[in-house]
Parts: C-alpha cells; sequence; structure tokens
C-alpha cells in the first residue's frame, strides 16, 4: 500500500445547507491497488477504467463502470475481478453511474441496483441482479426503465439531469431509496431526490418502467468549492447512526461539461442533509466515483474507513482503489 502526500487544493465551505462547523480537514488516502480482470474485456483491456460505483454483496465486492452495461465481480478490490452479463450493448455507453445494495429479507441474498445517469435519452435503463447469500448471481440481470422517473425528475432540475448516487435508508414514511444528481455546473445546484423504495423496488425487480409518482421528495444541497470549481454529488452510503457518508468531485467544464479534475472530498451529511464534513483528498487530483464502508469488506476495519474507487477519465488506465479514515 502507498500513501500518499499529504497536499490538498483550497476548499471553500458552502454558504447554506452547512452545520455550523464544517470538518474540512485534509484527508490522506491510501493506494491499494487497481481494478484488474482476470480475461479481457470487449476491447481486449485487462482493466476496469471509468469505475463508477461500488458496493457490497455475498461478502465479494461489484464494480459499475459509465463504459460498461454489466457489473464487475471481485473477491477481493486488489485481485483479478470478472465481468458478469449486464444490459444489452448499443452504439452508446448506458452510463451507469450509481450502485446500491438492497438487502433481501427472503433469503439472506441481495438485490444489486445500477441506476444510468439520465443525461441523455438512452441513460435511462436500470440494471438489477440477484445475488445469494454466498456472493454468486442468481438469474440473469433485469433491464428496467427509468425513463419516466427522470422525465419527471429533469421537470425538477434546472438544467439536465446527471444522477451519480443511490442510497437506502429508513425515513420517516419507510424505506427509502436516495439518488444523488451532481450539479456541478453552473446554474445547476446538487439535489437528493427521496423515492419511495418498495414501490420502486417492486417495480426494478418486474423489469417495469419506474413511476414517476414514487418521488416522496426533495433537498437541494451546496457543497461548496474545490481548486476553484463547484464540488458535485458522486455516491453516497447511508450510516447506522442515521447521518450519510459521501463523494464528491470538482471539475472544470467544457463543451460536454467534463474539463480537468481539481480534486474531490469525502463527506457527511446529517439526517436532515445539512453538510457537517467536507475533507478533500491529498495527493493528485483524482476523480473519485465509488464508496463503500471498508467494514463491509473486511470486517476488522475501523467504522470510520471507507474505500474509494476513482475514474482516471483515460481508458488506458485502470481505475484506483484507495482508502481513507475519517476519524
Amino acid at each position: 500500500m502507498q500513501l500518499l502526500p499529504s497536499t490538498a487544493p483550497a476548499i471553500t465551505p458552502p454558504v447554506r445547507n452547512a452545520a455550523p462547523f464544517v470538518d474540512t480537514r485534509p484527508l490522506d488516502p491510501t493506494l491499494s491497488g487497481h481494478l484488474a480482470l482476470g480475461t479481457p474485456d470487449a476491447t481486449g483491456r485487462m482493466h476496469v477504467s471509468a469505475a463508477s460505483g461500488l458496493a457490497t454483496a455475498g461478502g465479494a465486492a461489484w464494480v459499475v463502470s459509465d463504459e460498461y452495461g454489466e457489473l464487475a465481480r471481485f473477491d477481493q478490490l486488489t485481485t483479478p475481478g470478472a465481468l458478469l452479463s449486464g444490459l444489452s450493448r448499443q452504439k452508446k455507453k448506458p452510463d451507469l453511474e450509481s450502485l446500491v445494495r438492497i438487502p433481501d429479507a427472503t433469503g439472506g441474498g441481495s438485490l444489486l441496483v445500477a441506476f444510468g445517469s439520465g443525461s441523455a435519452r438512452n441513460r435511462g435503463r436500470a440494471l438489477v441482479q440477484s445475488v445469494n447469500a454466498a456472493g454468486n448471481t442468481v438469474g440473469a440481470p433485469i433491464a428496467a426503465d427509468l425513463a419516466p422517473l427522470f422525465a419527471a425528475l429533469d421537470e425538477r432540475l434546472p438544467l439536465q439531469p446527471n444522477f451519480e448516487g443511490l442510497a437506502l435508508r429508513q425515513g420517516a414514511q419507510g424505506a427509502e431509496l436516495l439518488l444523488f444528481h451532481r450539479g456541478k455546473m453552473v446554474a445547476d445546484v446538487n439535489t437528493i431526490f427521496r423515492l419511495d423504495a418498495a414501490r420502486t423496488i417492486a417495480a426494478l425487480r418486474a423489469g417495469a418502467a419506474v413511476p414517476a409518482d414514487v418521488v416522496l421528495g426533495q433537498a437541494t444541497v451546496d457543497l461548496g468549492m474545490l481548486g476553484g470549481e463547484r464540488l458535485g454529488f458522486a455516491d453516497a452510503r447511508t450510516l447506522a447512526d442515521g447521518r450519510i457518508a459521501f463523494i464528491a468531485s470538482a471539475e472544470g467544464n467544457d463543451a460536454t461539461g467534463d474539463g480537468p479534475i481539481k480534486g474531490s472530498v469525502v463527506g457527511i451529511l446529517d439526517a436532515n442533509f445539512a453538510v457537517q464534513a467536507l475533507r478533500p483528498l491529498t495527493g493528485p487530483a483524482r476523480k473519485v466515483e465509488g464508496l463503500e464502508l471498508t467494514r463491509e469488506l473486511d470486517p476488522t476495519a475501523a467504522a470510520t474507513s471507507f474505500t474509494l474507487v476513482t475514474d482516471p477519465d483515460d481508458p488506458t488506465k485502470a481505475a484506483e482503489v484507495l482508502t481513507v479514515d475519517l476519524a
């Protein structure tokens, strides 16, 4: 493992939706390895490059990449994994950007749910895969239509949707899926949509279109700036005490909305979505896109440790695996 140098870009804390004190101490990540594949992908690469989501199920780690319509399964993130069956290939990438585990109380297994970003017409699909308690897939993956839901959310946003994170939590009205929109563009805003988990998951299991009326509410969150650019959500996980851990990145904008990466932060929201921490990663600027509690991968890890995966924005480079400790 490689501990990276203690330098971080300047952070400007949020001006609203923030706790009285926001923890902006730099975080020194540890480089644990890279996402390798045991057999080459369709392009001949032996690695996953644009990692965009991370979750655990059945003792295994699962990654989505915005390039693939498939999940990649890893017994350990530092050993080679394998791509599994997924969404049908199309000329344009499905842009799967988020991944969450839904516990299945009936059999001790889980559902893995990956959402497209919604940033273009072909990016409104979901991938749903059942996984048993031993970490093996059960049955074929299910493709579900998110278009009705995303069309309704598009009307609530100032600019086009760009959904980057999914998290499951218990809310006052029952289980909720939290869907995180990355509002990094000028005139846009970071937004968390609260979805009725039971109805959303029922539609996903059936491979049906997720209806627009599963939306329970929304909240906007100002994440401030890093290195002179606006921070936008990239992934999130709920914590046992009701708070929400998240990652966000800052990058410049070009004609497509993507530009030079300035860096990333690991942060904490309270149960009401107020910002409590915005801790910039030291070392070279990275776009961090997947987040999981390290304890889900290693039971001996500290409760404050998180594992991250990156998108290097270069298909010739493998995604990195990092760990950080928020203690």
